[in-house]
Protein backbone atom coordinates (compact mmCIF):
# COMPACT_ATOMS: atom_id res chain seq x y z
CA UNK A 1 0.00 0.00 0.00
CA UNK A 2 2.81 2.35 0.89
CA UNK A 3 4.45 1.62 -2.46
CA UNK A 4 1.26 2.54 -4.36
CA UNK A 5 1.02 5.72 -2.38
CA UNK A 6 4.64 6.65 -3.18
CA UNK A 7 4.03 5.81 -6.83
CA UNK A 8 0.93 8.05 -6.84
CA UNK A 9 2.83 10.98 -5.29
CA UNK A 10 5.70 10.49 -7.71
CA UNK A 11 3.30 10.79 -10.66
CA UNK A 12 1.53 13.74 -9.06
CA UNK A 13 4.87 15.48 -8.51
CA UNK A 14 5.85 14.76 -12.10
CA UNK A 15 2.60 16.31 -13.40
CA UNK A 16 3.03 19.38 -11.20
CA UNK A 17 6.58 19.86 -12.45
CA UNK A 18 5.40 19.47 -16.06
CA UNK A 19 2.70 22.07 -15.55
CA UNK A 20 5.27 24.50 -14.17
CA UNK A 21 7.93 23.84 -16.81
CA UNK A 22 5.49 23.73 -19.74
CA UNK A 23 2.67 26.14 -18.97
CA UNK A 24 -0.52 25.97 -20.95
CA UNK A 25 0.46 29.03 -23.04
CA UNK A 26 2.97 27.04 -25.06
CA UNK A 27 0.58 24.35 -26.14
CA UNK A 28 0.18 24.11 -29.93
CA UNK A 29 -3.40 25.44 -29.86
CA UNK A 30 -2.33 28.56 -28.00
CA UNK A 31 0.67 29.06 -30.28
CA UNK A 32 -1.54 28.87 -33.36
CA UNK A 33 -3.91 31.41 -31.82
CA UNK A 34 -1.03 33.75 -30.97
CA UNK A 35 0.36 33.40 -34.50
CA UNK A 36 -3.05 34.32 -35.96
CA UNK A 37 -3.28 37.34 -33.66
CA UNK A 38 0.21 38.48 -34.67
CA UNK A 39 -0.60 38.03 -38.36
CA UNK A 40 -3.73 40.17 -37.91
CA UNK A 41 -1.70 42.82 -36.10
CA UNK A 42 0.90 42.83 -38.89
CA UNK A 43 -1.84 43.25 -41.49
CA UNK A 44 -3.30 46.21 -39.56
CA UNK A 45 0.15 47.80 -39.21
CA UNK A 46 0.89 47.34 -42.91
CA UNK A 47 -2.41 49.06 -43.75
CA UNK A 48 -1.53 51.96 -41.44
CA UNK A 49 1.91 52.29 -43.01
CA UNK A 50 0.39 52.30 -46.49
CA UNK A 51 -2.05 55.07 -45.49
CA UNK A 52 0.72 57.13 -43.87
CA UNK A 53 2.99 56.73 -46.90
CA UNK A 54 0.14 57.99 -49.06
CA UNK A 55 -0.29 61.04 -46.85
CA UNK A 56 3.45 61.74 -46.95
CA UNK A 57 3.56 61.36 -50.74
CA UNK A 58 0.64 63.76 -51.20
CA UNK A 59 2.32 66.24 -48.85
CA UNK A 60 5.58 66.03 -50.77
CA UNK A 61 3.81 66.49 -54.11
CA UNK A 62 2.21 69.69 -52.87
CA UNK A 63 5.61 71.00 -51.73
CA UNK A 64 7.35 70.39 -55.06
CA UNK A 65 5.72 73.30 -56.85
CA UNK A 66 8.57 75.56 -57.97
CA UNK A 67 8.53 79.16 -56.84
CA UNK A 68 10.20 80.50 -59.98
CA UNK A 69 8.87 79.23 -63.29
CA UNK A 70 11.57 80.65 -65.56
CA UNK A 71 13.61 78.41 -67.86
CA UNK A 72 16.49 78.64 -65.35
CA UNK A 73 14.63 77.61 -62.21
CA UNK A 74 17.89 76.30 -60.75
CA UNK A 75 19.15 79.88 -60.35
CA UNK A 76 16.73 80.55 -57.50
CA UNK A 77 17.86 79.24 -54.08
CA UNK A 78 14.24 78.95 -52.98
CA UNK A 79 13.77 76.16 -55.51
CA UNK A 80 16.83 74.30 -54.19
CA UNK A 81 15.28 74.48 -50.71
CA UNK A 82 12.27 72.51 -51.97
CA UNK A 83 14.43 69.45 -52.62
CA UNK A 84 14.06 66.44 -50.31
CA UNK A 85 16.02 63.20 -50.21
CA UNK A 86 14.22 60.38 -51.98
CA UNK A 87 12.63 62.57 -54.67
CA UNK A 88 12.45 61.12 -58.17
CA UNK A 89 14.28 62.64 -61.13
CA UNK A 90 10.92 63.83 -62.43
CA UNK A 91 10.24 65.74 -59.21
CA UNK A 92 13.69 67.33 -59.22
CA UNK A 93 13.30 68.34 -62.86
CA UNK A 94 9.95 69.96 -62.04
CA UNK A 95 11.66 72.06 -59.37
CA UNK A 96 15.04 72.92 -60.94
CA UNK A 97 14.37 72.36 -64.62
CA UNK A 98 16.24 70.20 -67.10
CA UNK A 99 19.92 69.92 -66.16
CA UNK A 100 22.36 71.38 -68.68
CA UNK A 101 24.92 68.65 -67.90
CA UNK A 102 24.38 65.04 -66.78
CA UNK A 103 27.13 62.62 -65.78
CA UNK A 104 25.64 59.14 -66.00
CA UNK A 105 26.95 56.34 -63.77
CA UNK A 106 25.09 53.04 -63.77
CA UNK A 107 26.99 51.82 -60.69
CA UNK A 108 26.61 54.76 -58.28
CA UNK A 109 23.87 56.82 -59.90
CA UNK A 110 23.70 59.96 -62.02
CA UNK A 111 24.78 63.50 -61.15
CA UNK A 112 22.96 66.46 -62.65
CA UNK A 113 24.92 69.71 -62.91
CA UNK A 114 23.37 73.18 -62.97
CA UNK A 115 24.71 74.78 -65.21
CA UNK A 116 28.00 72.84 -65.22
CA UNK A 117 30.48 71.18 -62.82
CA UNK A 118 31.24 74.63 -61.34
CA UNK A 119 27.63 75.20 -60.30
CA UNK A 120 25.11 73.32 -58.21
CA UNK A 121 24.40 69.63 -58.59
CA UNK A 122 21.91 66.92 -57.68
CA UNK A 123 23.06 63.33 -57.05
CA UNK A 124 20.85 60.29 -57.57
CA UNK A 125 21.29 56.65 -56.54
CA UNK A 126 20.90 53.62 -58.83
CA UNK A 127 17.13 53.71 -58.22
CA UNK A 128 17.03 57.28 -59.60
CA UNK A 129 16.15 58.79 -56.22
CA UNK A 130 17.74 62.01 -54.98
CA UNK A 131 20.43 61.34 -52.37
CA UNK A 132 22.16 64.74 -52.04
CA UNK A 133 22.60 68.12 -53.68
CA UNK A 134 24.76 71.23 -53.53
CA UNK A 135 23.12 74.57 -54.10
CA UNK A 136 24.66 77.23 -56.27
Amino acid sequence: MNEKRNHFFAWLSFLIILSVVFPRSVLPQDLNQKIKELEQMITRLEQRIERLEGIILESQKSQTKPIISSPNKWKDKANWRLLRKGMSKYEVERILGKPPKIVANSYYGDIWYYPDVQGGNASFNKEDLLTSWDEI
